[in-house]
């Protein structure tokens, strides 16, 4: 890599202290997006799959997933959350409200044997926001199945996907969604010092697997990634989010807050509509930056 440019993170300025470095213009994102031909030759805008990765554990990852899954259903988007975890999360169990189906991700994608998927509507479980929900069991993917090859069968099915990554971001089953550039990126971090220092951490690795080296340092995958502060405690005040807008400005896409909410607070089953007010304008707030 080049020059370092998270060394910041390192010492959080003290309140009201600037760190002195100017604030950068938007990222350079080069990421290549495909879209459909419409028959006039221009390639026509998708709404992109978002792949939401948690920057450390106990990030709200999963919460995150179902909020931007929820606000697509909402808006009549065919959603579905898909649980791209290594061994399985709790993402039916926190998000079905609806229906919990017995049939998992693997059960789904070998459904009608020859490496065929069975119908995904018939194997979704259900959320009252009206997406669907994809659990996976700790079993692996069979043969040499990948979420590259369930990401394929998912648009094939006609469905939006959010992918719940859990976290670390390393782990080998994300690298396929990593390296499509059709895929959003959502990294989510708690509102919280120590995680914005380990933020660092994830955001070096990514420009060093899949930055392109051809146009600098903060473009290609880092460019395109949008940083979210999830806030887990209501006396939470915490500058994380504003020290993170000085510094990593022009080498982000964009960076959220989620504010903290008692429905997501208590642990239970998520019901979209319950959500308050401002978390679900947090959300179409994310959407609007990484969903187009």
């Amino acid at each position: 890599m080049g020059e370092d440019w998270s060394r910041w993170l390192d010492e959080a300025p003290e309140e009201g202290e600037s760190s002195g470095r100017p604030v950068r213009s938007k990222a350079p994102v080069v990421r290549l997006r495909r879209g459909k031909d419409d028959g006039s030759g221009a390639e026509q805008p998708l709404q992109r799959p978002i792949l939401v990765v948690g920057g450390c554990g106990g990030a709200g990852t999963t919460t995150t997933v179902l909020g931007i899954a929820g606000e697509l259903g909402m808006d009549g988007t065919t959603t579905v959350a898909v649980d791209a975890t290594a061994a399985g999360s709790d993402l039916a169990l926190r998000g079905a409200d609806e229906h919990l189906h017995p049939i998992s991700l693997q059960s789904w994608l070998y459904g009608r044997g020859g490496d065929e998927p069975a119908p995904l509507k018939e194997c979704l479980s259900r959320a009252t926001s009206g997406i669907g929900l994809l659990w996976r069991d700790a079993e692996p993917l069979r043969r040499r199945a990948t979420y590259l090859t369930v990401a394929r069968a998912v648009r094939d099915a006609g469905y939006t996907a959010v992918y719940d990554g859990g976290t670390p971001i390393a782990g080998r089953q994300l690298r396929p969604l990593l390296d499509d550039a059709d895929v959003a990126l959502v990294l989510v971090i708690p509102a919280r010092t120590d995680a914005a220092n380990r933020l660092r951490v994830a955001l070096e690795w990514l420009d060093d697997q899949f930055g392109d080296t051809a146009v600098g340092q903060g473009s290609g995958i880092v460019g395109d990634t949008t940083i979210v502060v999830s806030h887990q405690y209501p006396d939470g005040e915490s500058r994380v989010a504003d020290h993170l807008r000085e510094h990593l400005s022009g080498w982000v896409r964009d960076i959220e807050e989620v504010p903290y909410d008692p429905h997501l607070a208590r642990g239970e089953l998520v019901r979209h509509e319950s959500l308050a007010a401002e978390t679900r304008r947090a959300y179409r707030r994310l959407l609007a930056g990484v969903a187009s």
